[in-house]
């Protein structure tokens, strides 16, 4: 694993911290292309993606820090020392999207419309950090002897590369989403496909992953989170795209209609 890349003049380069920030630029850059090609100005989409990047940061950690709180009383100012990780996922996208929300509302802009630019590039960013994570040695997998197994963790064992797990999954689904552009009903339908694809590909992951081991059945508490938004994305898909007879085509009237509030 490689923590630190290189260091510039005195100074180390963590390779977390910047593939945190390459994700930024990355993710943006493509939000901002395809986001002027439906109509949206890409200055707002510049300003929402710092807006949602610092509130997903705070976000993800509070969460983090929530869930397992114990290891903070004590020690209150470890808080603050995210080199390690010590990020909810989850946590980072209700807050991203949460931010989004009010942005979009004060600026008159369609909630759905933003939030069908932003999901793909989310994905983008998801998977650049997941590389992050593997050169950190952070977010590491269970022993294995499989081929592709790779050392990480306590006494670098080899290990599952959860993060290259979840990284080609979140490839996957950006390829699905696009695919699933043209054919969307309602705008706002691609931001939910995609909590419920992530979902998806998060519960099988958490298999092979090491983390919380707070388990319910045979399951762990974030596979039971994904289980529910899982089951709430697809619903809302299901309900929505019935009511829409015909696809929304980029650029069309409808794209402002109740349904882009979504």
């Amino acid at each position: 694993m490689h923590p630190v890349l290189f260091n510039l003049w005195k100074y180390p380069v963590y390779s977390w911290g910047l593939s945190l920030a390459v994700a930024f630029v990355v993710g943006t850059v493509y939000a901002a292309t395809t986001g002027k090609k439906r109509g949206v100005d890409p200055d707002n989409v510049i300003d929402l993606a710092l807006f949602a990047c610092i509130a997903s940061i705070i976000g993800a950690r509070l969460l983090y820090v929530l869930l397992n709180i114990g290891s903070y009383i004590n020690y209150p100012v470890s808080v603050f020392y995210m080199r390690d990780g010590g990020l909810s996922y989850f946590g980072g996208l209700g807050a991203g999207i949460g931010i989004g929300v009010l942005y979009c509302r004060k600026q008159k802009i369609s909630i759905g419309k933003m939030a069908d630019v932003a999901a793909p590039a989310v994905t983008i960013g998801y998977a650049i950090v997941r590389i992050g994570c593997l050169l950190n040695g952070c977010c590491y997998g269970h022993l294995s002897e499989a081929p592709w197994a790779l050392a990480a963790g306590p006494g670098d064992m080899l290990r599952h590369p959860t993060q290259l797990y979840a990284a080609i999954s979140s490839v996957i689904i950006f390829f699905l989403l696009k695919a699933a552009e043209p054919k969307k009903r309602f705008e706002g339908q691609i931001l939910w496909l995609y909590v419920g694809l992530y979902s998806a590909a998060r519960f099988i992951v958490e298999f092979w992953r090491v983390g919380t081991r707070d388990y319910f059945a045979p399951f762990t508490a974030t596979q039971i989170v994904c289980v529910l938004l899982a089951v709430l994305a697809f619903g809302v898909i299901r309900v929505k795209a019935a009511r829409t007879a015909t696809p929304i085509e980029p650029g069309m009237p409808g794209a402002k209609g109740p349904s882009a509030r979504a």
